[in-house]
């Protein structure tokens, strides 16, 4: 069990460092929304009374795009963690990767955990990741919209809602979703996914059926050449 113990101590580690990545740009991105706001609140007053909505492109709203495909990357990461810390659940060797292990067709249990989060939100938040890390980003000149209503400034930062058309000329876009808001849905997501693998396992340790497989975790994911 030496090697269990080990990896039972550093996996959840591992782990917890990609989330609080993850959380450290949600926040990064949170308050350069902010700073935004406040800084054009004073110009975009001044503006005629029919001016409602302005676009403003500087290195902070690049930075805001730079965090958000970071924080993209490290969920990610985070992932293909806990893909790793529910393959114990299985007696023989599994995928290292969350895609992987959740197309083993032959698997059940905590697994299908990760499948319904697969399918209600992975795999939408996989496209834009993959879209932003390989092919494009949103735009090679980004900008962040800012509303003026009745009482407020509201800021937007646009996403394409087509991000397989991995083509900048290609993306469509919609008010309904933009950088912030999606983040925080994507976190939202993968807390209650944290939570619910979480409860799994501890039901599973608590009838004996965890772990299964307690050898050969020291080199998981290991790649020879």
């Amino acid at each position: 069990m030496f090697e269990f113990y080990w990896f039972a101590r550093e996996y959840p580690r591992f782990y917890r460092y990609h989330l609080d990545h993850a959380e450290h740009r949600l926040k990064e991105i949170h308050q350069k929304y902010h700073f935004i706001k406040k800084s054009e609140e004073k110009r975009i007053k001044d503006f005629d009374e029919n001016c409602f909505e302005v676009s403003v492109s500087n290195p902070i709203t690049h930075q805001i795009y730079w965090d958000f495909e970071a924080y993209l990357m490290a969920l990610n990461a985070a992932l293909d963690l806990l893909a790793r810390v529910v393959g114990v659940a299985y007696s023989n060797q599994t995928p290292v990767s969350f895609n992987k292990l959740c197309g083993k067709k032959e698997l059940s249990g905590p697994v299908d955990i990760l499948r319904k989060a697969k399918l209600k939100w992975v795999d939408r938040f996989k496209d834009y990741r993959d879209c932003f890390v390989h092919y494009t980003p949103v735009d090679n000149r980004v900008y962040a919209d800012i509303i003026r209503t009745k009482d407020n400034l509201l800021l937007r930062c646009k996403l394409p809602t087509n991000p397989n058309i991995r083509t900048v000329e290609g993306f469509k876009y919609s008010r309904k979703i933009e950088v912030l808001k999606y983040a925080s849905t994507l976190y939202r997501h993968i807390s209650a996914l944290d939570k619910a693998v979480a409860k799994e396992i501890m039901r599973l340790y608590k009838a004996k059926q965890f772990p299964k497989r307690t050898t050969n975790l020291f080199f998981i994911g290991q790649r020879t050449r």
